[in-house]
C-alpha cells in the first residue's frame, strides 16, 4: 500500500468548500431515483444456500461417525456439494434498500478500464448503463478498496485471478437515510445537512465512534460541564452505518476466513466488539447455512453489555443469535446436562475457594486425573461429579498442581500464583466438608422455594444438609468433567453446540471458562476472543496473561491482533487513564486521533459539597445539549445510591439509578457503579469519591479507575470528598 496523498475532485476544484456535498446530492438522487422506479429491474431472490450447507454440516458429522472404509466416499460427496454451493454463492445478489442505498463512495482510475464510481452497500445493484454500480462490502472484491486506501492513494490488488491496479480518485463516506443524504465526509471535511442548509463542522473525523451521544464537539469553557456549539453537535447524529467506519486493521479481522481462532486485544474504546459483530455478520452472509444466527452463540461479561450486543445484531439482521453471559449460559447448560442435581448455589464463596476453582492449575489437574481413572463405564454426568469431587479434595495433588503451574508459566507469588498456603488449607477444608454432600445427594429429593432439598422421611420433611451446595465456579468445573468424561461434548441433545463463538470481555473469564466454551464449537472450529488485560474487573479468575490462557488453551501457534487506535475516548482521557493503570499499563500506548476538553478535577471536604456543585453542573446541560449521555460513576454501588439521592433533591432532569444493569442506552444521567458499565461509552463522565480511601495503590483500584475513566467520549471530570487517590497525576491535583 503507497503513502495516501490527497486527490481533489472535480467539484472541489470549483473553490466551493460545499461543491462535494452538491456531487453526492446529485449521485444520492440519482441512485435513490433509479431504485424506486417502475422499469428497475430487482435482482431475483437470494438463492438459498443453506441446503447445500446444510448438506456439508451432516457429511462433516456423518465423517466423525463412520467406518474408515466410509470415508472416502462421503468426502467425495462433500467435495461435490461444496463445488455446488460455491457457485451458488457467487450468483447471490442481495437487493438494495432504496432508503438507504450505499454508505461509501469510490470513484476509481483504473488500468486498463478508465474512470469509474463505485457505490458500497448492504446489497448489489449493477446497471452499467445507468452508471450505477453498487457492492456489498461483505463479499465484493472491490470493496477492499475502500477499506485498505485513502483518497489519492495508488493500489495493486488481487481479485480473484486477476491483478488490478489503479488510483483511488475519490473516497468518501456518506450517510442516507430514509432517502436522503444527511452526511459527507471526506479528507477535505465532515458535511452534516442542518434543518435548513448544510454546515461544515469544524473538526474532521471519518473513524468509528459509536455510541448514544457520539458526536464531533467544539470548544470547551472550564468548569462548565459539556462543550459550546451545542447546536451543531445536534446536527452531527446522521453518523453512517457502523460497516462504513471500520479502518483497515478491523476490517482485515472481520474478513478472515472463517475457521481458526482470531484473538482480538485492543484498549478501551478501540473496537473490539465492533470487530467480532461484523465477523459474525461477514461469516453469516459468506456461509448462511454453517453461520445461521441460531448456530452462533456470543459470551458477554455483563447484562448490560448482552443488551448493547443485542441490539447492534438486531441491526445486522442476527437478531436470533444467542446472546449470554457466561454465568447465565454455565448455570443453564449445568442444570441440563445434571438435571437431577437440584442443589442450591451459594451466594458468598469465600474468596479463596473462588481463587482455587479458578485457578489453571485446577484445569490442568482435572484434564491428567482424568486420564488416569477412565471411568467410562459409569453414567457419564455421575463420573463427571466423582471427578469434580476428587480433584478439589485431594490435598497433595492440588499443592503439587499449583507448584508445577507456577514453575512453568515463571509466576511471581503476588500477581500469578494468588494462593497462599494458609489460603490454600481454607479452601481445601470447605472443599473437603461441601463436595462429598453433593456427590451423595440423592435425585429423588425434592427442593424447597429456595432451592433448598427437601428430604421426605414417615411423612415428615426436613432441609438437606447445607454442605450441599455448588459455589458459581462449579459450574465450569462441572461442564469441563463431563467433557472430558465423554471424551468431548456437543450437540443440540446437550445444548453445548455453535458454529462460531464470540466471547466479549474475555479477560473476565478464567481459563476453565474459556476452555469448556471452545470445546463446543464444532469442526473446523471458528472462533473470536476479545478482551483487555488492562480492563479486568475481577483479578481472581486466573486469567493473567493472554500467552497463559493461549497456553491452557492448546493455541499457543495462534496470533494476537493488537488494535492500537482508540475511537471513544479523547487524548486528554487516555493520557490520565493511562497514569492510573501506572504499571500495569500496556507497553505500547493506544493512539487516539481526538484531542478535546482537559480532564478536570474538582475537591470537595464531603458527599453533600460535591453533590450540591454536581447538580449545578448537570442542570444546564441538558438546556444546552438534551441528548447528552452523562455517568455519574462511583465504585460501590453504596456510594452511587448517595449521589442519586442528592441529585433527585437538586431536581436534575432525567436521571436514573442504575442498580440491576438496568440501563436505558437513552439520553440523560445514569448513576451507577463501575462494574455496570464494562463495554459502555457516555458522552460525559464524573468519577465521584475519587478518594485515597476508595482507590488506594493497588491493583484493582488501578483497573477500576481506568474502567471508568475510559467511559467518556469527550470529558470526564473527577470529584473527591477527601483526600485523593494516588491514583491520579499529581499535576492533575496541582493545578487545583
Amino acid at each position: 500500500m503507497t503513502t495516501p496523498k490527497t486527490t481533489k475532485s472535480s467539484a472541489a476544484k470549483t473553490g466551493d468548500p460545499l461543491a462535494l456535498v452538491h456531487e453526492e446530492e446529485e449521485l444520492c438522487q440519482k441512485v435513490i431515483a433509479h431504485l424506486t422506479s417502475a422499469n428497475w429491474s430487482r435482482p431475483p431472490p437470494p438463492r438459498d444456500r443453506a441446503t447445500d450447507e446444510e448438506a456439508l454440516i451432516t457429511l462433516r458429522d456423518q465423517i466423525g461417525e463412520s467406518r474408515l472404509e466410509d470415508i472416502p466416499a462421503l468426502m467425495a460427496q462433500m467435495q461435490q456439494v461444496a463445488a455446488l454451493s460455491s457457485s451458488r454463492r457467487s450468483q447471490t445478489n442481495e437487493p438494495v434498500n432504496p432508503q438507504s442505498p450505499y454508505f461509501g463512495h469510490l470513484r476509481l482510475r483504473e488500468k486498463g478500464r478508465g474512470t469509474r464510481d463505485v457505490l458500497i452497500g448492504r446489497g448489489t445493484c449493477i446497471e452499467p448503463t445507468e452508471g450505477i454500480r453498487i457492492v456489498d462490502w461483505r463479499h465484493a472484491p472491490v470493496s477492499q478498496l475502500y477499506y485498505r486506501h485513502e483518497e489519492g492513494a495508488r493500489y495493486e490488488e488481487v481479485f480473484g485471478d486477476r491483478e488490478v491496479e489503479g488510483k483511488v480518485l475519490i473516497r468518501r463516506t456518506v450517510g442516507i437515510s430514509d432517502g436522503q443524504l444527511s452526511r459527507v465526509t471526506a479528507p477535505q471535511g465532515t458535511f452534516v445537512r442542518g434543518a435548513t442548509s448544510w454546515r461544515q463542522l469544524q473538526v474532521t473525523q471519518t473513524q468509528l465512534q459509536g455510541g448514544e451521544g457520539s458526536a464531533i464537539r467544539a470548544e470547551h469553557i472550564k468548569g462548565v460541564l459539556g462543550v459550546t456549539g451545542g447546536e451543531m453537535q445536534r446536527e452531527d447524529r446522521h453518523l453512517p452505518e457502523i460497516a462504513a467506519l471500520l479502518d483497515p486493521q478491523q476490517f482485515e479481522i472481520i474478513s478472515q476466513p472463517d475457521a481458526g481462532l482470531v484473538v482480538v486485544q485492543g484498549g478501551a474504546g478501540s473496537g473490539k466488539t465492533t470487530i467480532g459483530v461484523h465477523r459474525m455478520a461477514y461469516l453469516a452472509y459468506q456461509s448462511k447455512g454453517r453461520f445461521a444466527a441460531e448456530r452462533m452463540l456470543v459470551i458477554v461479561g455483563t447484562p448490560a453489555l448482552r443488551a448493547y450486543i443485542a441490539q447492534l445484531l438486531d441491526a445486522l439482521d442476527l437478531g436470533r443469535v444467542r446472546v449470554m453471559t457466561f454465568e447465565e449460559w454455565a448455570r443453564k447448560t449445568r442444570a441440563r446436562n445434571f438435571g437431577w442435581l437440584r442443589v442450591p448455589i451459594e451466594d458468598h464463596t469465600p474468596i479463596e475457594v473462588s481463587k482455587l476453582k479458578a485457578h489453571p492449575a485446577v484445569l490442568d489437574l482435572l484434564e491428567s486425573r482424568a486420564a488416569e481413572l477412565k471411568r467410562r463405564d459409569e453414567e457419564p454426568a455421575r463420573a463427571a461429579l466423582d471427578l469434580w469431587a476428587d480433584v478439589l479434595t485431594d490435598r497433595n495433588a492440588l499443592l503439587a498442581a499449583l507448584e508445577q503451574h507456577a514453575e512453568q508459566t515463571g509466576a511471581d507469588e503476588d500477581r500469578r500464583a494468588p494462593l497462599t498456603r494458609a489460603e490454600l488449607d481454607r479452601a481445601l477444608r470447605y472443599c473437603s466438608e461441601r463436595c462429598p454432600s453433593v456427590v451423595d445427594w440423592e435425585p429423588d429429593e425434592l427442593a424447597d422455594a429456595e432451592g433448598r432439598a427437601l428430604v421426605g422421611a414417615d411423612g415428615a420433611t426436613e432441609l438437606l444438609d447445607d454442605r450441599a451446595a455448588l459455589d458459581p465456579e462449579d459450574d465450569a468445573l462441572l461442564l469441563r468433567a463431563l467433557q472430558l468424561v465423554r471424551g468431548g461434548l456437543r450437540g443440540p441433545r446437550h445444548g453445548m453446540s455453535c458454529e462460531h463463538l464470540f466471547v466479549d470481555e474475555a479477560q473476565d473469564l478464567a481459563p476453565i471458562d474459556l476452555t469448556v466454551l471452545a470445546d463446543i464449537v464444532t469442526e473446523p472450529k471458528s472462533i473470536t476472543l476479545a478482551g483487555d488485560t488492562a480492563q479486568r474487573i475481577n483479578l481472581d479468575t486466573g486469567f493473567n496473561s493472554w500467552d497463559e490462557v493461549l497456553g491452557a488453551l492448546r493455541l499457543d501457534h495462534v496470533e494476537i491482533e493488537p488494535l492500537r487506535i482508540a475511537y471513544r475516548s479523547t487524548q486528554e482521557v487516555l493520557a490520565v487513564a493511562r497514569h492510573v493503570l501506572g504499571p500495569l499499563a500496556p507497553e505500547i500506548p493506544p493512539v487516539a486521533h481526538r484531542s478535546g476538553a482537559p480532564v478536570e478535577y474538582h475537591a470537595f471536604s464531603n458527599q453533600g459539597a460535591a453533590a450540591a456543585f454536581l447538580g449545578e453542573s448537570l442542570r444546564p446541560l441538558f438546556t444546552r445539549e438534551p441528548r447528552a449521555t452523562v455517568a455519574v460513576l462511583a465504585r460501590y454501588p453504596e456510594q452511587a445510591e448517595a449521589y442519586y439521592d442528592a441529585l433527585k433533591m437538586a431536581e436534575v432532569p432525567f436521571l436514573r439509578l442504575v442498580d440491576e444493569y438496568n440501563f436505558s442506552f437513552k439520553p440523560g444521567v445514569e448513576v451507577t457503579d463501575i462494574r455496570q458499565v464494562k463495554g459502555l461509552e457516555y458522552d460525559y463522565v464524573v468519577l465521584v469519591d475519587v478518594n485515597a480511601a476508595t482507590y488506594p495503590m493497588n491493583d484493582d483500584a488501578r483497573y477500576q479507575l481506568h474502567i471508568g475513566a475510559t467511559r467518556a467520549a469527550h470529558q470526564l471530570w473527577l470529584l473527591t470528598s477527601g483526600p485523593p487517590s494516588p491514583l491520579l497525576p499529581p499535576e492533575l491535583i496541582q493545578e487545583k
